[in-house]
């Protein structure tokens, strides 16, 4: 089996090199295509083989033909699609970035054509090159493995040729054995007393540490990195200096709970996140969303809201300003814990949050407002179009999700996510060789998948 794995640069080419190296200890052959030429270089050393999407860029000889081609091959609306999500075109012309794209889909796609892997595993994220490199396995027939993060023991939901899919069939919602009935409850017992959000809080984007990772970035980019659009030392300085005098500012705007009000909590998205970017745009506008599940919202109820650990610092102060131009919405400290928020919630509202998941846990009614891959089986009170919130969100107030198959449901997520965690998550080798083994045996189910069956 080979498998070909596209990443962007630095750490995480490094640890999905280490992902390839021990899939080609048990037999199998890798390849990787990154951006950064640093770091395909430092692949190449270790004896992996590498390409460097930055030298494999070249001109068609016409670009409108070469559009119409890819809008043509691709399942897309037009090429536009493909690269809006992108934060390097921001404040490029459409030319640009429409030629940037050109040349990306004629690079990974010789190099696919070349290296000729059964599978395909892109990182997530709106970066074209991953959006192509998905694009591409799709219409070359390659199984395309995501690498997504969820609440369970083994945490890992790999998902195949899409981002946006209910977590299992609908069948393997069944009644559970007395073993499978426990082994929920200690699950259920753990991470409850356990009582931690399921990623770490960002830390402060300005540390000494930093001073050194500036400085190898700022060489990188003088050296062989120059052309690499990804790396961006000044502007990563830019940004980490403006976080964290935004995320003293932001303090003024934390709330306490009011004890005498019942509340709704609504955590959060990372506002940049890949999937409110580019699978369920139309709920980026978060603040919307807010104001108008506070405003169906009978008298005496509040909607609670809390940042994601990752967004501290991260979020505009125009947006936290206007989270709470209503008056039934509280903002609270982004350290507040999830646990204590969910057990103190009437119900909770999520786009797409895991959060809507650790509710099930405690049995707490849930609004879904951007299916969410734990959506559509009867635990949680799904929107299908923003019109229904009005109704939905005092509705949610009532519902009452059944103990047993809220129990069913939460044992078959179990059993269809795998050892492992996406690099963002884990780096360490211990984590690596776990992944590892876990992509081998998606890539085998994957390609027993697409075999013909038997005449």
């Amino acid at each position: 089996m080979r498998l070909l794995f596209t990443t962007l640069q630095t750490y995480e080419t490094d640890f999905y090199g280490r992902v390839g190296e021990e899939l080609e200890r048990r037999g199998h052959e890798t390849a990787h295509i990154a951006v950064s030429r640093a770091a395909t270089r430092l692949l190449r050393e270790r004896g992996l083989e590498a390409r460097c999407l930055m030298d494999e860029l070249d001109e068609p000889d016409s670009y409108p033909d070469e559009v119409a081609r890819i809008e043509r091959a691709y399942p897309i609306p037009h090429i536009r699609d493909v690269y809006y999500a992108d934060a390097i075109v921001e404040g490029q012309s459409e030319e640009w970035a429409v030629r940037r794209t050109v040349r990306h889909f004629r690079a990974l796609e010789r190099l696919v054509d070349e290296l000729r892997p059964d599978v395909l595993v892109p990182e997530v994220g709106n970066e074209t090159m991953r959006v192509v490199a998905h694009l591409i396995g799709l219409q070359r027939g390659i199984p395309v493995l995501f690498l997504l993060y969820t609440i369970f023991p083994d945490p890992l939901r790999l998902s195949v040729d899409t981002l946006h899919a209910p977590i299992v069939p609908p069948e393997e919602v069944r009644e559970l054995s007395e073993a499978e009935r426990r082994e929920l409850e200690a699950f259920k017992t753990a991470f409850t007393e356990r009582a931690k959000p399921i990623r770490d809080y960002r830390r402060s984007p300005v540390e000494w540490r930093r001073a050194k990772l500036f400085a190898g970035h700022l060489r990188r980019k003088r050296g062989e990195d120059r052309d690499n659009e990804y790396l961006r030392p000044w502007r990563l300085l830019r940004s980490n200096a403006a976080e964290t005098l935004r995320g003293k500012a932001a303090l003024p705007f934390y709330d306490e709970l009011d004890p005498a009000r019942s509340y709704v909590y609504f955590p959060l998205h990372v506002t940049d996140d890949y999937k409110i970017r580019k699978v369920i745009p139309h709920t980026v506008d978060q603040a919307s969303l807010v104001e108008q599940v506070a405003d169906a919202l009978p008298p005496g109820y509040d909607v609670v809201l809390k940042e994601h650990p990752m967004s501290v610092g991260r979020n505009s102060l125009r947006l936290l300003r206007r989270l709470r131009t209503r008056a039934n919405v509280r903002l609270v400290k982004p350290t507040t814990s999830t646990h204590d928020l969910i057990q103190g919630a009437a119900a909770v509202a999520v786009i797409s949050s895991t959060v809507g998941l650790e509710a099930l846990l405690y049995e707490k009614p849930v609004l879904t407002l951007g299916q969410p891959f734990y959506s559509g089986y009867g635990v949680t009170l799904d929107v299908d179009s923003f019109r229904e919130i009005r109704e939905k969100a005092p509705e949610l107030l009532r519902f009452q999700p059944d103990p047993e198959t809220i129990d069913r449901f939460l044992h078959a997520a179990m059993r269809a996510c795998r050892p492992g965690a996406p690099v963002l998550v884990d780096r360490s080798q211990e984590n690596a060789v776990r992944l590892a083994g876990s992509i081998e045996e998606a890539a085998r189910a994957a390609l027993a998948d697409r075999e013909p069956a038997p005449a």
